[in-house]
């Protein structure tokens, strides 16, 4: 599993010597509930016309959340895995694949100077709310801080590095 200066080094290629990646991490979008809940609604009924009882139930529920997961993403032009790399100018999201931590391409960036980063702690869960206020574009990420956790270590200095007094 990479640890935080892995995940640096990646973002650092993937940027171009332009930047310089001071903190790295792998965060999931935001879930939105409603949506998820109209999923699982929705594989529920097909689950009942199925044969299988509860594994059928189980899968297709699981599948019913990725699925709106993935929609989701997309509605949004994000994926529902990104690296988010920050440097001292702004804060870079990379498209990632279900698994590995290699950025497909940039989806987005976020200029520190209009950008306000609120943290909020779920759990072992940390939201992050990117908000650009030059043009209202607004993302929820949700990263780790369970010690269980491949990217805790990245998503920690993420999370200090957008959060801290010193930012632009």
């Amino acid at each position: 599993m990479p640890h935080e200066s892995e995940l640096i080094q990646t973002a650092q290629t993937a940027l171009g010597s332009d930047h310089t990646v001071l903190a790295a991490g792998v965060f999931g979008l935001q879930d939105d509930y409603k949506a998820i809940m109209v999923g699982g609604l929705a594989s529920a009924a097909v689950a009942d016309a199925l044969p299988g009882g509860t594994t059928t139930e189980a899968l297709t529920a699981a599948a019913g959340v990725h699925v709106t997961r993935q929609v989701m993403a997309e509605k949004q032009g994000l994926t529902v895995r990104m690296l988010v790399a920050v440097t001292k100018e702004s804060i870079h999201l990379f498209a990632l694949g279900a698994t590995g931590f290699e950025p497909k391409h940039e989806l987005l960036s976020f200029s520190r100077a209009t950008t306000t980063c609120e943290e909020k702690k779920f759990g072992a869960s940390r939201k992050l709310k990117l908000t650009d206020s030059a043009s209202g574009y607004e993302v929820g990420l949700v990263g780790s801080a369970a010690f269980f956790s491949p990217y805790t270590e990245g998503d920690k200095a993420v999370l200090a590095a957008v959060t801290s007094d010193s930012a632009p």
